[in-house]
């Protein structure tokens, strides 16, 4: 239920603050216990309605003690006779779900300024208006009344969706009057009769105040659990204005938080302690004061990443950060450089282009690894990060003491800024662009510089995509790049050539585990370009999920060491 609406009286704003989910009553139940469908298959369709809808209920049941992370960034797209739809303007939102009495989204992002505030709510009253709480009710297809008494079903066909065979089927409310009765299809997986996919919209939608949707669902936790939302809607003409199409990409993780990881990890540890071991060494080995102040330097690097990793802003260790490490690894061999520690890379699970370094970890956000068109351009924002670590560029140590990070997980952005001045920022540049002449990735360079001219082309149509939640920029401005120097190299930026990749669309490159934060490389085969308008540079795009059962490998979790040379070209996972 994305509201998207045009706001002029005071009642009108007031109905788009949110609406207020009246929770069912517990799934079918006997002496107090939840009834699960039975194994056997179903007869008719039904009984294949009656136990998908018995799922349904089962699952919000089972989903209310859940606070995942839930991400939407939205992009106003422009029609470009020969580009096709070009972003002119987006938006974006980041919080956590609270499911126990409602879908209640709690920001991340800091709150806006009061006299920005009182800007844009003035502004808001002649414009379109966009409510994170609309994303999130798109999770569920109807929590009060969905079930055969309130909806028709008309069963379609059967198909696969990825190793999934689905029932499709036609869903539409009985009565037309009520609000926030799904119109649309649904797809009913075969084997246990849950509900994997919906796509559709809200009814009745007066002045387009809900957009069409696509909800896919994934399985985890011995669930299929709500994981990738795309919505889109085409520009139209409300009573008072004209309003833009817009396209939004909505995802989330985190069900499984860090600290009942950590629990089910404390629980299966065992130590093992040799018998007769005592010290054999002449002396105790303490520390100088350097040494000293390099671990309290590290203490802090680690206390913020731990706050991250549990507040699900961090993904576990896994192989897309081993792909970046042996990037680095690339930088310091060919540039002759041994350090006495190991530099580690992490990634954010974050839409919005940044990176950081935390002392010895280089921290990359998702969306930017996404959008990076090949291991060139990767090496190069990798070694700016390296270049903090070489140039000795200490961040704060003030959160070696952990209680300044006791906070709760939405304060997160608001007490962790972790970006670097001007003049560091200006050195690092000049010792990236060192590094990567002495690197394997040297004859690449221009093709780096083309990606920054991309970066520079689009950033005043896309300023939240380039607005970091902890760290710096990529751009400020289109005067005021990271790396600029290497744009001297790069190639004239031809928009409308087929050929000539700058940059890629987000969800690109990486799947998200929506369970377990985990990562994994999506590997693709690019489609022929016939036109310009294939390449869709930093472009929202719709999911198309090659679903599998959890007891099934899954199709895109091949382990991979680095990232793909080719100027791969996708647009999130992709069904076979």
């Amino acid at each position: 239920m994305t509201r998207k609406t045009a706001l002029i009286p005071i009642s009108r704003i007031m109905m788009t603050t949110g609406l207020l989910l009246n929770w069912p009553a517990a799934a079918q139940t006997v002496n107090g216990v939840v009834q699960q469908p039975s194994a056997e298959k179903a007869k008719s369709f039904e009984q294949v309605v009656d136990r998908a809808v018995n799922n349904e209920r089962m699952l919000i049941r089972r989903l209310r003690d859940k606070t995942p992370v839930i991400e939407t960034y939205i992009q106003e797209i422009r029609t470009d006779p020969e580009l096709g739809p070009v972003p002119r303007n987006d938006f974006y939102f980041l919080g956590q779900l609270n499911m126990q009495d409602g879908l209640m989204d709690l920001s991340y992002l800091p709150p806006r300024p009061k006299a920005k505030a009182v800007e844009h709510f003035l502004a808001s009253l002649f414009t379109m208006q966009y409510n994170a709480r609309g994303f999130a009710d798109e999770l569920y297809i109807d929590v009060a009344d969905f079930d055969r008494a309130h909806y028709f079903f008309e069963y379609r066909r059967r198909e696969f969706l990825g190793d999934v065979r689905c029932y499709r089927v036609d869903v539409e409310p009985r009565l037309e009057r009520g609000k926030h009765k799904f119109k649309g299809t649904i797809w009913i997986e075969d084997q246990d009769y849950n509900i994997v996919r919906f796509k559709g919209q809200y009814q009745p939608s007066p002045e387009h105040e809900f957009v069409h949707f696509d909800c896919w669902r994934v399985n985890a936790g011995g669930m299929w659990i709500p994981a990738y939302i795309y919505a889109e809607e085409d520009a139209y003409r409300t009573s008072v204005v004209k309003t833009p199409a817009m396209r939004a990409q909505t995802r989330l993780w985190g069900y499984e938080r860090a600290n009942e990881r950590s629990d089910e990890a404390f629980t299966n540890l065992t130590v093992d302690i040799p018998q007769g071991v005592k010290d054999e060494s002449d002396a105790a080995a303490d520390n100088s004061p350097l040494q000293s102040s390099r671990l309290w330097q590290e203490e802090a690097a680690q206390n913020v990443i731990d706050r991250l990793v549990r507040g699900g802003l961090i993904s576990p260790p896994g192989e897309v950060d081993q792909a970046l490490e042996t990037v680095v690894n690339n930088l310091l061999v060919s540039a002759n450089i041994n350090l006495d520690f190991k530099v580690k890379a992490r990634v954010l699970l974050t839409t919005p282009l940044e990176s950081m370094s935390l002392n010895h970890t280089i921290l990359l956000s998702r969306g930017l690894i996404d959008v990076l068109p090949d291991e060139a351009s990767l090496a190069a924002v990798l070694a700016h990060e390296l270049s903090h670590i070489l140039l000795g560029h200490a961040m704060n140590t003030k959160f070696a003491f952990e209680d300044r990070l006791l906070f709760d997980d939405p304060s997160i952005a608001k007490h962790v800024q972790v970006g670097r001045d001007q003049k560091e920022e200006a050195a690092a540049d000049a010792k990236a662009i060192e590094l990567l002449k002495k690197s394997p990735y040297k004859d690449s360079l221009p093709k780096v510089g083309l990606f920054l001219r991309m970066l520079s082309e689009r950033s005043d149509n896309v300023p939240h995509l380039i607005k970091p939640l902890l760290g710096n920029r990529m751009a400020d401005t289109k005067k005021d790049l990271r790396l600029a120097g290497l744009m001297e190299q790069a190639p004239t930026l031809e928009l409308r050539d087929k050929d000539q990749i700058s940059a890629l669309p987000l969800g690109s490159r990486i799947r998200v585990d929506p369970w377990s934060d985990r990562l994994h490389l999506i590997k693709v085969t690019s489609p022929d370009r016939f036109t310009a308008a294939d390449k869709l540079p930093f472009q929202v795009t719709p999911f198309e999920i090659h679903l599998t059962r959890e007891d099934k490998p899954e199709a895109a979790a091949a382990p991979a060491a680095r990232m793909p040379q080719a100027e791969t070209q996708a647009a999130a996972p992709v069904a076979h």
